[in-house]
């Protein structure tokens, strides 16, 4: 499985060699005393660089103790009231350092992108008539399997298959997918915190003849249109901070920059900080 996903104490954990790397969240329903020691065992185990935790602002004070920084804050991402942090425990110090080179391209992706924002002029593009979105059913697990494959085929230890599709649907995930003659050309995956009032934009997949037309601002378009549906205040998303396109494509639609998080996963074959926007 592309990543192994298990409850640990009441948290929900992902971890796995993909992204050398474990994320948990939920940290206001854990005993955090017992469980941070175990997320640290865990990471020396496997040899995981990085440990990413997504916690509510009761939770900080003992991240913060316990040797976690905050890498992003969303406001009022529980509920609408109580503020979100993302927080970094990088257990190998040298994942935490990135190259001047990339740290340049960060900051100027960041500076355009936020040039882009104009939340009260929200463009609004019409769907082309040759294109649909569709909210996606486990029946369509095996095209959007498909879909990975091609857009990771040099990669393919970094295909999501049907067990994994299958697995997040059962942790309240929803997929929606962009088709043109029933071709699957875009998909998205939905975390659904129905008990937060939030959801993340978990997964944004385009088949490769189609990269760089934008058709991602279209999912994105119907995902806000989705959110009072879904009883969600905030919608929230994580990016390549290196990538222009979907980070002006979330400015645009006036998502706001809540923070970066540094070295956090695996994108083909690089070591990808990624920015986190949210949208209220």
């Amino acid at each position: 499985m592309f990543e192994k996903i298990e409850t640990i104490e009441g948290a929900l954990v992902y971890h796995g060699n993909i992204h050398n790397r474990i994320y948990f969240s939920e940290a206001n329903k854990v005993d955090l005393g017992i469980f941070l020691p175990k997320m640290k065992d865990l990471a020396k185990k496997k040899n995981y660089e990085k440990i990413l935790s997504k916690a509510p602002e009761e939770s900080m004070d003992i991240l913060t103790s316990n040797g976690y920084i905050v890498e992003a804050k969303i406001p009022g991402l529980y509920n609408g009231t109580i503020d979100g942090y993302f927080l970094a425990d990088f257990i190998n110090k040298e994942r935490y350092i990135n190259n001047e080179k990339n740290l340049k391209t960060i900051a100027t992706v960041k500076t355009i992108a936020i040039a882009a924002n104009k939340p009260n002029t929200d463009s609004h593009f019409e769907l082309p008539v040759n294109l649909t979105i569709k909210k996606l059913t486990s029946i369509n697990f095996e095209q959007l399997e498909e879909l990975h494959q091609k857009a990771y085929k040099y990669h393919p230890n970094q295909i999501k298959d049907i067990a994994y599709f299958s697995r997040l649907k059962e942790l309240n995930h929803q997929f929606y997918g962009l088709f043109e003659n029933e071709e699957l050309l875009v998909s998205a995956i939905l975390a659904v915190h129905e008990d937060e009032a939030n959801m993340e934009i978990v997964d944004f997949v385009t088949h490769p003849d189609y990269r760089g037309q934008n058709l991602s601002y279209f999912l994105v378009q119907n995902i806000k249109e989705e959110m009072n549906s879904l009883g969600c205040q905030t919608v929230y998303a994580m990016v390549r901070a290196t990538s222009y396109g979907l980070n002006i494509t979330y400015s645009k639609h006036g998502f706001i920059l809540a923070g970066t998080l540094t070295n956090n996963c695996m994108v083909r074959d690089t070591l990808e900080s990624m920015n986190v926007w949210y949208l209220k």
